[in-house]
């Protein structure tokens, strides 16, 4: 009887591995990306009491940026560490000021989801909304603009995750 029940646990675990692999891929093919969705592991676009000086002087400073204009780019209040996005495909030459994106860099498995602050010609500049001050290196490939934001649902990942990293030290 136990024998049973631990196959139909292995069982079960296993078709949600598969089924959770297999909606990834799906939502991959209907947003246009590699990487649809994405747990937020930093707090790099956290708005908190630092938001003023960080985020909206800095941009004034140093970019000319209104407050208005920041104001009207997407997801003006950011997010925060576990939260998940959704992530859509966009083309280089479609990015905007003020975009989300999902980016590599090279040396780095982890993506780094950052606002796009300026675009020259080619070059690609991001910043964290968090962060002091703006990206120093260049994007190797860009998965997608976020597009959706669902609060702490990335929290299981990111504990997973942290778990698992300290079983394999």
């Amino acid at each position: 009887m136990k024998n049973k029940e631990t196959i139909e646990t292995i069982a079960y675990i296993l078709l949600g591995v598969i089924a959770a692999y297999s909606l990834n891929f799906g939502m991959g093919v209907v947003l246009g990306t590699n990487l649809p969705v994405v747990a937020v592991v930093s707090d790099s676009m956290t708005h908190d009491s630092t938001t003023l000086e960080r985020h909206y002087e800095y941009l004034q400073t140093n970019f000319g940026y209104t407050e208005e204009e920041i104001n009207s780019w997407s997801i003006k209040d950011g997010f925060f560490k576990g939260d998940v996005l959704v992530v859509k495909g966009i083309k280089r030459d479609d990015l905007s000021i003020g975009d989300v994106i999902v980016y590599s860099i090279q040396g780095q498995s982890t993506p780094i989801v950052h606002r796009v602050i300026k675009i020259e010609g080619e070059k690609i500049i991001t910043k964290g909304d968090h962060n002091p001050s703006y990206d120093p290196w260049e994007l190797n490939k860009i998965h997608g603009e976020a597009v959706l934001v669902i609060p702490y649902l990335g929290w299981p990942k990111l504990i997973l995750t942290k778990i698992w990293g300290g079983i394999l030290g």
